[in-house]
């Protein structure tokens, strides 16, 4: 080993549990590796066995411009580098001496229509088993003239391989929970309820865009040092006391099960509020973080989309703009003829209107059209 290259591979194993976590950093690896084993260029596959899928982690800039998908269709089954290290039992790092003489490369299909285009000749790197569907391969590589790797090479990659292999298995085992949360996390934005956690005292640990108008807002709850509090001094004592005893019970030492309460907006209509325990894993690894999850409906904001509306009932334009005012409208003590006038038509072309969503909708009365309309995906975010 030399002494001189071990605080590099040290620092190229720190970034490689980074990536890890973070997914982003994978493409700002392949320079760093080729740079660390003083190579011109580097690259991190995932090969997806059952579905014939080759995944590039990180590529250096010599594959830019080239056809990628090609290499995936076509030359990936008749890389010689690869099927060779995989036969040898994947048990370690290999160089190009390990696998193919420098005459049979070069006459070999993948070198001359594919490797040659990259300016690459010789390699140093491993094909391993990330799990029973999944190989992880590590290519550096030089061009003819930069020469042959040798056993010292081999050595000091040798290093850096296990924590290559560790990280990528991290990254698979969290890709299910990263898909989950991103699911829950596109589910909240979505569902039209402003939804935060926050931590027992307060903190707030997470809102979703209808939580944030609200706090932006503030006619009602709003972040007061970064902590959620309530408007009203009656309304923020109570918010208070749910959010601790749920985080309480989030965190194993208290039983309450949150609760509920309305908080009073003057002339508007209250703002209603469900808190309840949550226990969010960390980032990566480590102990959930017991905190609470509120939920915050605003009665005067359920805004059902009329473009749904129409798809989900056969509604006309305007029949659909009327519906949806009609929903958000009774909530606000509007009626067909307020809306008539605010929607510019006649009061007859409104009953009109109503009369034909009834009969779509299949509902007979205002009040129950109101409830179909509100209880649909219309009003979720498209």
């Amino acid at each position: 080993m030399y002494p001189e290259v071990q605080p590099r591979i040290l620092d190229l194993i720190g970034e490689v549990y980074d990536a890890a976590l973070d997914e982003t950093l994978w493409p700002s690896l392949a320079p760093k590796i080729a740079n660390t084993f003083g190579s011109a260029s580097a690259q991190i596959q995932v090969r997806h066995l059952e579905a014939g899928r080759v995944e590039r982690l990180a590529l250096t800039d010599n594959y830019k411009g080239h056809d990628l998908q090609a290499y995936e269709s076509y030359y990936a089954a008749r890389d010689v580098w690869v099927a060779r290290a995989a036969a040898l039992g994947m048990s370690g790092v290999v160089a190009s001496k390990d696998l193919i003489s420098d005459a049979e490369f070069e006459q070999s299909e993948i070198y001359q229509d594919w490797a040659r285009s990259l300016g690459i000749f010789y390699v140093v790197g491993a094909v391993f088993r990330i799990s029973d569907d999944q190989l992880g391969v590590l290519g550096i590589h030089r061009p003819r003239a930069g020469g042959g790797y040798d056993d010292e090479a081999k050595a000091r990659a040798s290093q850096f391989l296990p924590h290559l292999k560790r990280a990528i298995e991290i990254r698979h085992r969290l890709a299910g929970p990263a898909t989950a949360r991103a699911v829950a996390l596109e589910a909240l934005e979505r569902s039209g309820t402003a939804t935060l956690v926050a931590s027992g005292d307060g903190r707030l640990l997470f809102a979703n865009r209808r939580a944030e108008e609200l706090l932006r807002t503030g006619d009602a709850v709003l972040a007061a040092g970064g902590r959620l509090t309530a408007r009203d001094h009656e309304a923020a004592a109570r918010l208070s006391a749910l959010i601790r005893t749920s985080a309480a019970t989030a965190g194993g030492s208290g039983s309450g099960s949150g609760g509920v309460l309305s908080i009073e907006r003057g002339e508007r209509l209250p703002l209603t509020v469900l808190v309840a325990p949550f226990r969010p894993a960390r980032e990566g690894f480590g102990a959930p973080l017991p905190a609470a999850i509120v939920f915050l409906r605003d009665p005067e904001s359920q805004s059902p989309r009329s473009l749904a509306l129409q798809g989900l009932f056969g509604l006309t334009a305007a029949e659909a703009t009327l519906a949806a005012g009609l929903a958000t409208g009774l909530a606000q003590g509007k009626g067909v003829e307020g809306l008539a006038t605010q929607l510019g038509i006649s009061l007859n072309t409104a009953k009109t209107h109503l009369k034909n969503i009834f009969a779509k909708t299949g509902s007979s009365r205002q009040a129950q059209l109101v409830a179909l309309v509100l209880g649909s995906v219309a009003v979720m975010e498209i």
